[in-house]
């Protein structure tokens, strides 16, 4: 019930993200784009004097940049969007309901939460690391980890990655983040009774075990 609940908070602000970014890209293409006869004339200037090409330098960049940005693959993109944000929701609000369930003070909770930090700090330097190289062996394999897929595969996809490592990646991520939420049910529903005693690993494990 919380995971659900927090999840369509989660859906109001991606629909709000989505509407801004419609907004912003049909704005710029209004300020910047040009018609086929000014690039023409811009283009003979910038053949014209070398002050002219100086001139028309700043327009041109802004302009490739803009072609760049309408030529992404949008749809691919929002639709593998929803996709990793549901699977890689899910995958961390498990750990984090798990997590909230086992103590009974949030500076108990440091020694579960560091771990997840730390592999989303991860996630975020290989994500950068993977734009400059997005077929290299840190981006393949990060992209295919659940708890870095959501984050480094969204930054391959502008580059045509196979559509057989997106499904392989989704698969993945969504087996992981189900059998987690089932974890962490079982965590749940013994951790919520629990109190006065501060909870390890192993203690979890053994909450699991329990019929």
């Amino acid at each position: 019930g919380k995971i659900v609940g927090i999840s369509l908070v989660g859906f109001v602000q991606l629909a709000i993200w989505g509407v801004m970014l419609v907004v912003i890209l049909t704005g710029a293409s209004m300020a910047f784009g040009v018609s086929n006869a000014d690039m023409m004339q811009t283009s003979s200037m910038a053949m014209a004097t070398p002050s002219a090409q100086a001139m028309s330098a700043a327009p041109s960049e802004t302009q490739e940049m803009l072609t760049a940005l309408l030529n992404l693959p949008y749809a691919e993109l929002g639709v593998c969007f929803v996709l990793y944000f549901i699977g890689g929701y899910l995958l961390y609000a498990s750990f984090f309901a798990a997590i909230g369930a086992s103590v009974n003070e949030q500076e108990d909770s440091s020694q579960f939460m560091m771990p997840i930090v730390l592999i989303m700090v991860f996630g975020l330097y290989a994500a950068m690391g993977s734009a400059e190289n997005t077929n290299g062996p840190l981006a393949f394999w990060a992209s295919l980890f659940p708890l870095t897929s959501p984050i480094v595969m969204m930054v391959r996809i502008p580059f045509n990655v196979p559509l057989w490592e997106e499904v392989l990646s989704l698969v993945i991520l969504y087996a992981t983040a189900l059998f987690f939420i089932w974890c962490s049910a079982r965590i749940y529903r013994v951790g919520i009774l629990m109190y006065g005693k501060k909870p390890s690993i192993k203690e979890m494990i053994k909450w699991m075990r329990y019929k």
